[in-house]
């Protein structure tokens, strides 16, 4: 699941499942972070540090550490072998993808943020600004994450059931109608900033971002309805 969100995001994920592999791997390819989970013997996770340490012929590869519950004895030891962060379950994967960027902004600052645009629409995840061709608009974080949700879908219909999920860490406790409400006040700031609808209702299923005419998107979401349902 980690593998499958951090590729959503946009990363080159590998994912040594043995000590083996990890070599192998540390040997054929360059990396920008490694993360390592603290489960199971300590001996492992040691050998693997420094299997990190010792195949990188010498170059900083920055190490977060994930797992727990990790004691405090075991957090001097991870910091002691080169451990730059370490976080204890539960964690989110929001929380996740927050602390790896902000290792690779100290440590790769080219790699460290990252900007998506759609539609005329420019969105910034790391400063939390977003422009619709260069116009500011001013959102809340709420609002601004359900923008930045519909812009990495861009063109596929998301249900409200999806947004909750992905917006709010506690969906269960968001009714389905906040969705609604939100998407309101989101349209009236893309509004303001000018330019045609970019936020459509399809009907009984939830909403779409896209810059296409009404009558195009309403096809293609019926098409997309009738496969689901094959």
């Amino acid at each position: 699941m980690m593998e499958f969100n951090l590729e959503m995001e946009g990363f080159a994920v590998l994912a040594p499942e043995s000590l083996a592999e990890l070599e192998r791997s540390l040997r054929d390819a360059d990396f920008d972070l490694a993360i390592l989970n603290w489960e199971g013997a300590d001996r492992q996770v040691l050998s693997a540090l420094q299997a990190l340490k010792s195949g990188t012929d010498g170059r900083y590869v920055p190490l977060l550490v994930i797992g727990g519950p990790v004691s405090e004895d075991d957090r001097l030891v991870a910091y002691q072998a080169g451990v730059d962060d370490i976080m204890v379950n539960p964690f989110s994967v929001a929380e996740l993808l927050a602390r790896i960027r902000a290792i690779l902004r100290r440590t790769s600052p080219e790699l460290g943020g990252r900007i998506v645009r759609v539609a005329g629409l420019t969105l910034d995840v790391d400063s939390g600004r977003v422009s619709r061709d260069g116009k500011d608009m001013h959102l809340s974080q709420t609002e601004f994450r359900i923008l930045q949700y519909l812009m990495e879908h861009a063109g596929k219909v998301r249900t409200r059931e999806q947004i909750r999920a992905a917006v709010w860490e506690k969906a269960g406790q968001v009714e389905i109608r906040a969705i609604d409400v939100r998407i309101t006040r989101l349209r009236r700031h893309l509004r303001l900033a000018g330019g045609n609808e970019l936020i459509r209702t399809i009907r009984s299923i939830g909403y779409v971002l896209t810059d296409e005419q009404p009558r195009a998107q309403w096809e293609r979401a019926e098409a997309e309805k009738l496969l689901s349902q094959a």
